[in-house]
């Protein structure tokens, strides 16, 4: 097995390895970097291997159209790139010039400067790991849990060994890596962990429109998103990895960033750097255009805390115990996702930013694409349908396997996310409390159906639990789609029918699976600690059913009470 062959060439720019969707028939193809941009409109979303690969493939794209369109823009320019398209000559000629400026840079085996890689990349033993260390969905030492194996794992095409390598420097696990000779932080010939790579540490979101020219304009964010109490926020250094030298084994000045430096925003740069950033040294093995191993090697070091006004694509949340941890005043940390949670029950989170004094500091933020989005007035502009996709990485045993791959998807109209009505907030808050509370009390019946047949609670509590918002999911889905900022008050008073009457029929459910013991019943006492009264109360099915009507009638209350 041999790292690099000469003679060799896969430039991304032209050879097809980007899977897409085209719009007009389904049609799944593999297109070069400039036929995706030059067919943005043409085409629906990008595709792949594997979830998270969508996510770090879109934001190379973007993070080309940053570097072809500069982050330097004001509202009206960002009109006319969205309305113009790639289909326009000028729009295509800036992109086209600058894919053509930095060709030789993707090229996936070039001898001197191979895409994302480091040429001569070597360890003292020159060992090659085989390709379950790149494809991210073959859980760590244990083949029997994925759909690849055999030849599968021995060789892979250069284009999917161009899709994984991308999705490998955004999300590859943190542990023990090969160590490259000539790197000093090398030690015993291991490189000692720095992390997880750093899309790992988000819970990413992209809005996606109707074609991928949509997508990347929805999440194409100025520099004047940044509100102006943040006027020490600079994104002039913002570069992809291709518009700088080579990398070498060595971590890079002013992008490493050492553990002292935790929390110190100067490491960020901006959106272009997050999206290319470089967080592993990589060298694919090669025979020609089949990739048959690869040597992984630490990269640049970078921690997520205060990177709010550099990385657009996760929400943040204020940590305190970063903030004693670092005795920095104010930490935000990106609000990663709950794999357990679905998106929508989030929704308050990001379709409405705080409202708070311009003195006090927020608790949350939203991404910096929605508040580009808002401050575009989209909304008000557009009855725009689209759809905010969630992605991210739940990593375990020290972060040095990949647990669980967060993939969800929510449609809603764009005015929901972009307005800066208060009314619109609230109602939206409103709709996932009323669920919420809803199916506490659900589990709650169920737990007194079990007190009533002389059973434990906690596993009756837990099936209604996880049965209700299986339930719940497809209605708020459906419902909130159909929402918009023009609609905002019958739309709530539709939601608040839907889902009461969707309780009480969760409630009836279960009530005709009551046992005998339940539906007749009875006494249990109980010790008030306080005063030490004991007192009697009679359990029943019937009596459980009409303490939980009390209750969702307080939760969602007939009009006019």
């Amino acid at each position: 097995m041999s790292i690099g062959n000469d003679n060799t060439s896969f430039n991304l720019m032209d050879r097809q390895w980007l899977q897409v969707i085209m719009k007009q028939n389904g049609a799944v193809l593999e297109l070069s970097i400039k036929e995706t941009l030059r067919r943005a409109k043409d085409i629906e979303c990008l595709t792949g291997d594997n979830t998270i690969q969508q996510f770090a493939l879109v934001r190379l794209l973007e993070a080309i159209v940053y570097g072809s369109l500069g982050n330097d823009f004001n509202e009206d320019a960002w009109w006319g790139l969205y309305e113009r398209g790639p289909e326009d000559e000028d729009v295509w000629h800036r992109i086209e010039q600058y894919c053509d400026a930095y060709h030789d840079r993707f090229d996936l085996f070039d001898a001197k400067q191979p895409f994302y890689q480091v040429a001569g990349l070597h360890t003292a033993k020159h060992e090659v790991s085989g390709l379950e260390r790149i494809i991210l969905d073959v859980p760590a030492g244990d083949r029997l849990f994925t759909i690849r194996g055999g030849e599968s794992l021995q060789t892979m095409s250069a284009a999917e060994a161009a899709r994984w390598l991308v999705t490998v420097q955004a999300f590859d696990p943190s542990g023990i890596k090969s160590g490259a000779v000539g790197d000093p932080r090398v030690k015993g010939g291991k490189g000692y962990p720095i992390g997880v790579a750093w899309s790992g540490h988000l819970g990413g979101y992209i809005c996606e429109g109707n074609d991928l020219w949509t997508t990347l304009m929805l999440n194409y964010v100025s520099r004047h998103a940044i509100s102006a109490g943040h006027m020490d926020v600079d994104w002039t250094t913002d570069t992809p990895i291709w518009e700088r030298p080579p990398l070498t084994q060595c971590a890079q000045d002013g992008y490493d960033q050492p553990a002292e430096s935790t929390g110190v925003p100067r490491y960020f740069h901006g959106p272009a750097t997050l999206y290319t950033w470089q967080s592993r040294r990589i060298l694919l093995s090669h025979d020609g255009e089949t990739v048959n191993g690869v040597l992984i090697c630490n990269g640049d070091r970078l921690k997520p805390q205060n990177a709010e006004n550099y990385e657009p694509m996760t929400s943040w949340r204020r940590s305190d115990a970063q903030e004693k941890k670092l005795k920095i005043p104010v930490v935000y940390m990106p609000r990663k996702h709950d794999p357990s949670r679905a998106l929508w029950r989030n929704l308050p989170t990001i379709t409405v930013a705080d409202a708070y004094d311009v003195a006090s500091v927020p608790e949350r933020l939203r991404p910096l694409t929605f508040n580009w989005l808002q401050q575009l007035q989209l909304g008000t502009s557009l009855d725009m349908p689209i759809r905010i996709h969630a992605y991210g990485v739940e990593y375990g045993n020290q972060e040095a396997v990949i647990d669980t791959i967060v993939d969800d998807k929510l449609d809603l109209n764009l005015s929901v996310l972009t307005s800066k009505n208060p009314q619109v907030g609230d109602a939206i808050a409103k709709a996932v409390n009323i669920v919420d509370a809803g199916i506490r009390e659900l589990a709650g019946f169920a737990g007194n159906l079990a007190k009533a047949a002389g059973r434990p609670e906690e596993t009756p509590r837990a099936h209604a639990h996880e049965l209700a918002y299986s339930q719940f999911d497809y209605a708020f889905r459906q419902w909130i789609a159909t929402v918009t900022e023009e609609t905002i008050d019958e739309d709530i008073a539709r939601w608040k029918k839907t889902a009461k009457s969707l309780l009480y029929r969760l409630c009836d459910d279960l009530s005709q699976q009551a046992s005998p013991q339940a539906i007749v019943g009875r006494e249990i006492s109980s010790r008030n600690p306080k005063t030490g009264e004991t007192t009697s109360r009679h359990y029943d099915a019937a009596v459980a059913q009409i303490w939980f009507r009390a209750k969702i009638n307080t939760i969602i209350p007939k009009e006019g009470e």
